[in-house]
């Protein structure tokens, strides 16, 4: 219907029941202009739903004991305890709840995928809040804030964190943070909606140029688990499906950690939330909704 009506260009769907695929259904194109049909194997960018499954990841860490949910970040990452964030812990991280929710500036497209340049500002950033007292959505930040802590507990780097920690446990062969060669032509291309306002020359930070970011091939190809996971419907899916009670065998999470994860906690300066589907909801990590 949504293709139907032009509200997209192309489109999938993914119903995971009881850990079988039950619904895998197509629409569109892929918007490269060619007329290529969307199909189950098309790579979507996701963006921000590719919080959920680096989460996943940390919370296996935390599992283990790899890294604890109190300890502050400053120990494994010194540069960050500064400017009112000494107190900072993983678990405000994972909360939303750092007060590091100011969108990273940064000086070319291509700059954001420098992971150190990158790193170097989030970790000289002054919170808008103290640290814990209020959520706030992360926004890009939780690629560098999530991703460093998880190199700086394991020693190594986050595209083998998350081969060991998602990739592989989960199954995943098409879900991206940094899609390879071979697999680019596989990917939709982000097309702007006729309804929304014109583009500005040149475009502000962000807000106006997520199409353009998302169609750069350095991006594409670059660990940002923040905002650019690029997936299929199916494999986005899968990741879900392997934390449910249903999953028995090929659990990524004890029930456990998926149900402290889910639970939706207040900080003390937060309003009430405005509906059961606030975005501003926030558990360890996921975004909690009805």
């Amino acid at each position: 219907n949504a293709v139907a009506a032009g509200e997209e260009v192309g489109c999938q769907v993914a119903v995971f029941i009881d850990g079988a695929l039950a619904v895998d259904a197509c629409a569109g194109t892929t918007g490269r202009g060619d007329g290529e049909k969307v199909d189950s194997r098309t790579l979507f960018p996701v963006f921000s739903s590719g919080k959920g499954p680096v989460t996943t990841a940390f919370l296996r860490l935390v599992e283990r004991g790899v890294v604890g949910l109190d300890r502050r970040v400053g120990e494994l990452w010194p540069e960050f305890a500064c400017n009112g964030k000494e107190e900072t812990t993983v678990r405000h991280i994972l909360q939303h709840r750092s007060g590091v929710c100011v969108r990273t500036p940064y000086d070319s497209i291509e700059q954001i995928a420098d992971w150190d340049t990158m790193c170097a500002r989030v970790a000289a950033a002054r919170p808008v809040f103290p640290p814990g007292s209020a959520t706030r959505y992360q926004t890009i930040n939780y690629s560098w804030l999530l991703g460093e802590l998880a190199q700086r507990a394991t020693g190594k780097p986050l595209p083998r964190v998350l081969d060991e920690e998602l990739y592989g446990p989960a199954g995943l062969r098409d879900l991206f943070f940094g899609v390879p060669d071979r697999e680019l032509p596989r990917v939709a291309r982000m097309v702007r909606g006729p309804g929304l306002p014109a583009v500005p020359v040149p475009p502000p930070c962000w807000d106006y140029s997520l199409e353009e970011i998302m169609n750069n091939r350095v991006i594409q190809q670059a660990c940002l688990p923040g905002f650019n996971c690029i997936s299929t419907a199916v494999d986005l899916a899968r990741h879900y499906a392997l934390l449910l009670d249903a999953e028995s065998e090929n659990r990524l999470l004890r029930r456990e950690t998926v149900r402290a994860a889910c639970t939706l906690s207040l900080a003390p300066n937060d309003p009430p939330p405005a509906t059961r589907a606030a975005w501003s909801q926030h558990g360890l990590g996921y975004a909690v909704s009805h």
